[in-house]
């Protein structure tokens, strides 16, 4: 994941909701959204080379999901492991391992990884490990962003995409058509390919300035990488519905739909 908002226990039934962008190299192999084989049963996309995924949620009630920090003025980790497993491994944890718990082991090993934001939610707390430096806390209730930056760093596409969010969730009466409406309003705001104009509002990651603007926009659109999947999440009272639009290549302004339901029990 490289973009996300999230409105944590802003909606009377939907204590979660998650727009998101995964961005990555078209040529790793990747599984879309799917219910996987395991227990706790769960969705999740899957990276095909190092196992894990990026986003998910299973039938406990619980979601994870990951971004990574981009920082290439550091030296490279001389054996990372893959980061996607700091999900997964959430996802497949037992009932009653909390979020906070999880949150705790992850302190332990976080410096076996290359730099991430990772987001834990049991169904009672939302939990945000990561940074550099490392930090950790649980999440107040309210709108979120994250990007390849530390949790709520002000980048141009993170502010643009989360008062998007937000204007949305102000814009249409929450009623019984409103998750239909929004997931048509928030895909919208996840195609925008509009690059930063003003090259001093771009961060500089160590990866130089060409390659910052290419990187700006919502939806990243360069050949070979980019944008390959737009993710919503609602996070219901009884279970949990991820949309997904994935896309061919980075150029195509054509994609494919996918939806996946889960209900929540406690076995």
């Amino acid at each position: 994941m490289c973009l996300v908002v999230i409105a944590y226990r802003v909606h009377p039934d939907f204590p979660l909701v998650i727009v998101s962008n995964r961005d990555e190299f078209f040529e790793r192999p990747t599984e879309p959204i799917h219910t996987w084989d395991t227990y706790p049963k769960m969705i999740a996309g899957k990276d095909l080379k190092a196992g894990g995924t990026w986003l998910g949620t299973n039938h406990l009630g619980k979601v994870a999901f990951l971004t990574n920090v981009r920082n290439f003025k550091k030296t490279p980790h001389p054996k990372p492991k893959s980061r996607g497993g700091l999900v997964l491994d959430f996802l497949k944890s037992p009932i009653g391992f909390s979020a906070n718990q999880y949150k705790e082991e992850v302190l332990k090993t976080a410096l076996d990884y290359e730099g991430f934001n990772l987001f834990v939610f049991d169904g009672k707390v939302a939990s945000y490990v990561g940074g550099d430096p490392l930090q950790s806390y649980d999440l107040e209730p309210g709108f979120h962003a994250v990007s390849n930056a530390n949790w709520n760093t002000v980048w141009p596409k993170t502010a643009k995409l989360k008062a998007s969010v937000e204007q949305v969730f102000d814009s249409f009466p929450m009623n019984e058509n409103w998750r239909t409406l929004v997931t048509l309003e928030f895909f919208r705001l996840l195609a925008n390919t509009d690059l930063v104009k003003e090259d001093s509002l771009l961060p500089d990651t160590g990866i130089g300035l060409e390659r910052e603007r290419y990187l700006s926009s919502i939806r990243i659109r360069v050949p070979g990488y980019g944008t390959r999947a737009s993710t919503v999440l609602f996070y219901g009272k009884n279970g949990a519905e991820m949309l997904e639009r994935t896309f061919p290549d980075p150029l195509s302004n054509e994609y494919s739909e996918r939806r996946e339901v889960i209900e929540f029990s406690e076995s």
